[in-house]
């Protein structure tokens, strides 16, 4: 038990350290200026011209409609560059002299999917670099059943699919801080193995796979042999290929698989 909950604060304490690292950096970004991405809308105002003045989203080809000057990119800029664009195009046309524009983000579109074994699952809309230590803090940090971080991410080419070990991430054997999610990501956070022993052994039960292990290591994690216990005729129950479960002998050095049932005998003298 004291294992468990040293686990659950350090998994706790990782995540709100991310958190306040996230909006400790959210205002450097902001003197910057943010790129905007699809479906972003945007408030677009032009000094001293309010009839001028509309509302625009970004559409799926990264262009957003403005009266006067048409169809023109707004994707992978930021506000000011958008502005700016905006400007010239005005000036270019004499439809304003010495146009002065400004615009506004008024609905975000940048989503990231988390689902899975974390404390919050949902949508999350990001309106700045986030990397997957941030993103995986605001959808509550990592449960303990959790395994495996995988991030799909589309694209033109078809995809990509990246795999990472939870516990790496929350150790930082996996920097999570270089790892930046990006819009329409799909982060899933899968369910960790387990295991079960059952016979005569300290603390019969179901337990979690977190890392290879042998059958002696599994037996001393369950609280080791009991006084009528044996570590002689060990079995195992395994799903074998075909889907049916099957009883096989086991030895102490054995590789636990998930979902196998380890069988601890009685001693018989």
């Amino acid at each position: 038990m004291r294992t468990i909950l040293q686990v659950g604060q350090i998994r706790a304490l990782f995540f709100a350290a991310a958190a306040c690292a996230a909006a400790a950096g959210s205002s450097a970004w902001a003197e910057g200026g943010r790129a905007l991405t699809r479906s972003d809308v945007v408030t677009i105002k032009v000094v001293s011209q309010p009839d001028m003045d509309t509302t625009s989203r970004v559409d799926l080809d990264g262009t957003i409609q403005f009266p006067y000057v048409g169809r023109i990119k707004a994707a992978g800029l930021t506000e000011d560059a958008l502005a700016r664009a905006i400007e010239k195009r005005l000036a270019a046309r004499q439809i304003v002299n010495d146009p002065h524009v400004l615009i506004e983000i008024s609905n975000f579109g940048a989503e990231v999917s988390v689902q899975g074994q974390v404390g919050a699952p949902g949508l999350y809309t990001i309106d700045r670099p986030t990397t997957l230590t941030q993103i995986l803090a605001r959808a509550g940090g990592l449960r303990e059943t959790g395994a495996t971080v995988t991030i799909q991410r589309k694209g033109a080419a078809g995809g990509t699919v990246r795999t990472y070990n939870g516990a790496d991430i929350v150790s930082g054997k996996v920097n999570g801080d270089r790892i930046v999610v990006q819009d329409n990501d799909e982060i899933f956070v899968a369910l960790a193995p387990f295991y079960y022993v059952y016979g005569y052994v300290g603390h019969t039960g179901e337990f979690q796979l977190t890392r290879p292990i042998t059958v002696q290591q599994a037996i001393a994690i369950a609280g080791g042999l009991s006084q009528l216990g044996t570590d002689w005729r060990l079995k195992i129950k395994r799903r074998a290929a075909n889907g049916e479960t099957e009883e096989v002998p086991a030895s102490l050095d054995d590789q636990v698989e998930p979902n196998d049932t380890i069988i601890v005998n009685e001693r018989l003298f």
